[in-house]
């Protein structure tokens, strides 16, 4: 055993013998490994740069979602503020917004409708707010339709509109005979029968209400409602003047409430300034020839019933008056004493027209003041 021993340390030993063999072996190992390491890894890199890949492309759509949806906000807004700029601010609040392809922008509690300018005419603007005869107007037009409605309808473009053809109502653009005329703010007025408007004229450029697409189906009333400036309103005929439009104060007649002339004019309208007994504020008038008749019959307190749609402008605004007392000399618990702003003021021939209305000065819109009486008129706020 002791010499086994002993010759057991004498040998030399392996790896010194053939260490060349040994390295190898190492080397095998480790290449053996690296590949299983590597072939391991592989996988899990190419998931780790799929996950990554799949994660900024979620982020890049989440981006790419929420630009989109922050330009269609931003659309849909300035489709509303379009929409918005055809009424007066009181209108406004209430009225549902929808655009030209019927979709919804905004609901509102009002009777009226707002819609913004076409896409068509996106170079100026057109935007118009419309009540329920209106809309049945738009929808005859649009469509080549005949229509018919019972009550008169007032539509909003106070933002002005595009340019039309007085003459022609599917002219799609200026020629040197249609009578294209671009207008600035104004109302209009839809009637049951439009013989009324025979009286009324149809050259745009007289300075005051005229008649579109007479002779058509589609004939309606053009109301320019362009506010004079209020700089000058200390005599009698600059009190008078701020209740025009714009267009119609170099041609007006100007009238006291005597009678007496304070300036000569040659144009369908007659003016007179706040009168003096009013106890405040101002209230200058514009009349036409129907409410020149108007005024005398209400005045002298007797029956009155026109023959024609008449037209009256109050753009300085009044002094008040209640809503349903055509004699009330001020303001009581119970007679809906209302001061209005800039407005226009309608009559129409047949009461029965004004049925639906509101009578509620408060509802944003047009409304009847003095129904049941023989002075019942339609109150048109246009104060911007």
């Amino acid at each position: 055993m002791h010499r086994l021993l002993n010759a057991s340390r004498s040998i030399v030993p392996y790896a010194e013998v053939f260490p060349s063999i040994v390295d190898c072996n190492r080397a095998n190992h480790k290449d053996v490994n690296m590949k299983i390491i590597i072939r391991a890894l592989v996988p899990i890199v190419l998931l780790a740069v799929a996950l990554a890949s799949c994660g900024r492309k979620e982020a890049e759509e989440k981006a790419a979602a929420e630009a989109a949806a922050a330009t269609a906000a931003a659309a849909r807004e300035a489709m509303i503020a379009d929409a918005l700029s055809a009424a007066s601010p009181a209108l406004a609040a209430s009225a549902k917004i929808v655009d030209w392809e019927g979709n919804v922008l905004r609901e509102g509690s009002g009777n009226y409708t707002c819609m913004p300018t076409p896409k068509a005419m996106l170079q100026n603007k057109s935007p118009m707010c419309m009540d329920m005869p209106w809309m049945t107007w738009a929808d005859a037009w649009t469509n080549h339709k005949e229509f018919s409605i019972q009550t008169v309808g007032i539509s909003y473009m106070l933002a002005g509109d595009d340019g039309a053809s007085n003459i022609d109502p599917y002219a799609k653009g200026e020629t040197p005979d249609n009578q294209w005329i671009v207008e600035g703010p104004h109302v209009m007025i839809v009637v049951p029968d439009a013989k009324i408007l025979d009286g009324l004229p149809t050259d745009p450029k007289n300075g005051g209400p005229y008649v579109m697409w007479k002779g058509t189906p589609y004939a309606h009333v053009m109301v320019p409602v362009n506010v004079p400036p209020q700089d000058a309103v200390e005599t009698p005929v600059g009190d008078a003047l701020s209740a025009a439009n714009n267009a119609m104060t170099a041609t007006v007649k100007v009238v006291d409430w005597k009678g007496k002339v304070l300036r000569d004019g040659s144009g369908a309208y007659m003016c007179m300034p706040t009168p003096p007994d009013l106890l405040g504020g101002r209230s200058p008038m514009c009349m036409d020839q129907t409410w020149m008749a108007w005024a005398n019959a209400w005045s002298k307190h007797k029956p009155f019933k026109a023959d024609s749609l008449g037209v009256s402008y109050m753009l300085a605004g009044d002094g008040g008056a209640s809503n349903i007392d055509p004699y009330a000399k001020g303001e009581t618990p119970d007679n809906q004493w209302i001061v209005e702003g800039a407005h226009l003021m309608i009559i129409v021939p047949e009461p029965s027209w004004l049925e639906n209305l509101p009578t509620d000065p408060k509802n944003g819109g047009p409304y009847v003041m003095w129904k049941g009486t023989p002075y019942a008129h339609i109150m048109v706020p246009v104060a911007r």
